[in-house]
């Protein structure tokens, strides 16, 4: 099973994503489990997962938890709208086609 974890600010937007997207990789059969966490506690959980997804109003971030990561981790920025939106589907249909971490 792959781990998957989302970053935003303080850590709430992205474990409600991460619940929405869970119930909809269930559904899909993906053997992924997916995960939340804030800015401040990313450098604890990161060694724990596979590859990562950023919030796109912390993008600005990105150089400083690249180096919190294992070289050849992929990481991404999750577009606006999806984001904004909660769109469960799309931000995992995004991951899945820009993390190769999650098709392996």
């Amino acid at each position: 099973m792959k781990r998957l974890l989302i970053c935003c600010l303080f850590g709430n937007t992205a474990m409600t994503l991460a619940k929405k997207m869970q119930i909809v990789a269930d559904a899909n059969r993906y053997q992924i489990q997916i995960s939340g966490v804030g800015v401040d506690g990313f450098a604890s959980v990161a060694p724990a997962f596979d590859c990562f997804l950023v919030a796109p109003h912390i993008q600005y971030k990105l150089p400083e938890l690249k180096k919190l990561i294992k070289e050849g981790q992929s990481i991404a920025i999750i577009e606006s709208y999806p984001f904004a939106s909660m769109n469960a589907e799309k931000v995992l249909s995004y991951a899945v086609d820009r993390l190769s971490e999650l098709t392996d």
